[in-house]
């Protein structure tokens, strides 16, 4: 009896010792939206590991038809992760996001989307990746929504001199499917974790 008491003591105290290790610097560099709590934005946060859901993966349109990165979703039981990950040389310095019903996105009344309006937001100082945090009620375990990841990135030369400055968008369908700009969403079906 001692033994299994030794024992589940042991076990214990490793798993508070590891649950309460602080976050790392990169993780607290990050500014938050001003209507973000603090440990709503991180950074590096990847899915797929052991218990998580597996990511979906879009492309981070530049310009229309510029490769300038990808958007990476995935979830646990609690939280959404969207990470925006630039490539090619572009780098964040504005990012804006919206996650939910897909016939709530922020538009005008021609329909076109509104960036400024996403109810996430950071500006970067060129980061070339940056992930958001949000609760998973906005697209509850087990049902789709959409997200809008909109994002201003910019190339610099061997000088650190922008040499390029683009609008970006997760690749999807338009939403506003009668022209106008080209702002963009993407499905997004969030898994119920397995333990």
């Amino acid at each position: 009896m001692k033994r299994i008491l030794l024992y589940g003591a042991f076990a214990v105290s490793t798993t508070l010792f590891f649950s309460c290790q602080k976050a790392s610097p990169d993780e607290m560099a990050n500014p938050a939206h001003s209507n973000l709590k603090d440990n709503e934005v991180i950074s590096g946060r990847n899915g797929g590991g052991e218990g998580e859901c597996p990511a979906t993966e879009v492309t981070l349109i530049a310009g229309q038809h510029i490769n300038s990165g990808s958007v990476s979703v995935t979830n646990d039981a609690d939280y959404i992760y969207v990470t925006y990950i630039t490539a090619n040389g572009y780098l964040l310095t504005e990012t804006h996001l919206y996650v939910g019903a897909c016939n709530a996105i922020p538009v005008n009344n021609p329909g076109n989307p509104m960036p400024g309006q996403f109810p996430y937001s950071s500006a970067h100082n060129y980061a070339n990746t940056y992930t958001y945090q949000v609760p998973i009620s906005l697209i509850p375990a087990g049902s789709c929504g959409c997200i809008a990841a909109h994002a201003v990135v910019k190339k610099l030369n061997a000088a650190g001199q922008v040499i390029d400055t683009q609008t970006g968008w997760g690749n999807g369908t338009r939403i506003n499917p009668n022209g106008g700009n080209w702002g963009m969403k993407f499905d997004y079906c969030s898994c119920v974790p397995f333990p």
